[in-house]
């Protein structure tokens, strides 16, 4: 059993994760009111910004995902993926121009971006070496804490951007950023928080690549993720829009939009935990798409605010399930190499922002925001549909732990 640290690990991760959340919560609504209505981008560019910043962003993730498997201290990754976002949304806050938008989040949040799933596979490889037992329970329960900070901020967020400027979210994000960035510099002062997993010893003869192979129903899975979540990226990029210009709302109800949904996901994330013993996360990933396609489809023939309200419900279950089942399905994709399994996140969330980039760039240029919504949310059931086909025969079935 490794030794034990005199610091309160759990608390500081608990901690690290709120502020991660808030780096999240307090800019993601917001990215293409600030790009698109105050910068006065068009939706190509602003488009193009988010593609090179995905591509660019899988690069990196997977790179650092296969780095941080071999070096002794994974937490020095954190820290520099934390002072990267410090950079970029100080960048934003700090001269906000068109140029200063560009190149934050094409080029520095690529790096900033996988700090989300370097502290989770900091978080997995902590616990599995100082309690496995409770290894997968404490993922989940900091990945609601992670909630948390989505139930707490937009609403606070959406305040500030209303009464002060918009761009003070960014102030919010850097200083957040940094508030990770120093919990883990904490933490590396305290030898016994260093923790390293082994990866698995290839058989003679055996290439590397064979070692990170991926099952063709993994490879399916993952793809329908990617599908999904492209879904879930065109809602965030046009909802804002989409309340401002067609319900008549304002950048307040926008961080009500997203406060909402995290309170309705936090108990959500207590109701399919308790799923995942009674159906396998492939049933449960299938089904959440199929919601988010509901709520995106109805959302797009609406014109009262206040029955958008009601709709969250169903955007709160299916955003749950995309964003807590995921994780533990991703950490198992490659046997033994947690590190590189959960920089899977971000290849996932990263292609996603490539596609729902490109979709929202082509799909709003008439500014026709309620037509986006309606490929939305088709673009949901083709990503639900990829998953269950690669994985008919899980479908209904319990939950199995991969060998």
């Amino acid at each position: 059993m490794a030794a034990r640290s005199r610091l309160p690990v759990t608390a500081l991760l608990g901690t690290n994760m709120f502020f991660s959340g808030v780096t999240y919560a307090a800019t993601l609504p917001y990215a293409s009111l600030v790009g698109v209505d105050t910068l006065s981008l068009s939706p190509g560019w602003f488009a193009t910004v988010m593609a090179i910043g995905s591509v660019l962003g899988t690069l990196v993730s997977l790179t650092l995902g296969y780095v941080s498997d071999k070096l002794p201290d994974r937490r020095l990754l954190v820290l520099i993926t934390a002072l990267s976002g410090v950079l970029a949304h100080g960048m934003i806050y700090a001269w906000p121009t068109q140029w200063s938008f560009t190149l934050a989040m094409a080029l520095v949040m690529p790096i900033a971006g996988a700090c989300y799933s370097q502290c989770f596979a900091y978080i997995r490889v902590y616990y599995v070496r100082h309690d496995p037992a409770r290894a997968d329970f404490m993922v989940t329960a900091l990945r609601t804490v992670f909630t948390i900070a989505w139930i707490v901020v937009p609403p606070i967020a959406g305040w500030i951007a209303a009464e002060f400027s918009i761009f003070n979210v960014y102030l919010v994000s850097s200083l957040s950023h940094a508030a990770v960035g120093g919990i883990f510099a904490l933490l590396m002062a305290d030898r016994t928080t260093a923790v390293r997993m082994e990866p698995p010893q290839r058989a003679e003869g055996t290439s590397l690549l064979s070692s990170l192979a991926l099952p063709l129903g993994t490879l399916a899975g993952l793809l329908g993720l990617v599908v999904m979540t492209a879904a879930m990226r065109i809602l965030t990029f046009t909802v804002p829009l989409f309340i401002v210009t067609d319900l008549g709302g304002t950048v307040t109800d926008v961080g009500l939009y997203a406060g909402i949904t995290a309170a309705i996901e936090a108990p959500c994330m207590l109701l399919l935990a308790y799923l995942t013993t009674l159906w396998s996360k492939e049933t449960l990933l299938s089904a959440a798409g199929l919601v988010m396609a509901l709520f995106i489809g109805l959302a797009s023939l609406l014109t009262s605010l206040t029955m958008f309200y009601w709709l969250l419900l169903l955007n709160g279950l299916g955003t749950a399930a995309l964003m807590s089942i995921n994780i533990p399905y991703i950490q198992d994709a490659i046997k033994g190499r947690v590190g590189l399994s959960t920089s899977l996140m971000d290849v996932v969330a990263i292609a996603a922002n490539l596609l729902g980039a490109m979709a929202f760039g082509l799909l709003t240029t008439g500014g026709n925001y309620r037509f986006t919504l309606m490929v939305g949310a088709g673009v949901a059931v083709f990503g639900a549909a990829i998953m269950a086909g690669g994985n008919w025969r899980r479908l209904g079935s319990r939950a199995v732990a991969r060998a």
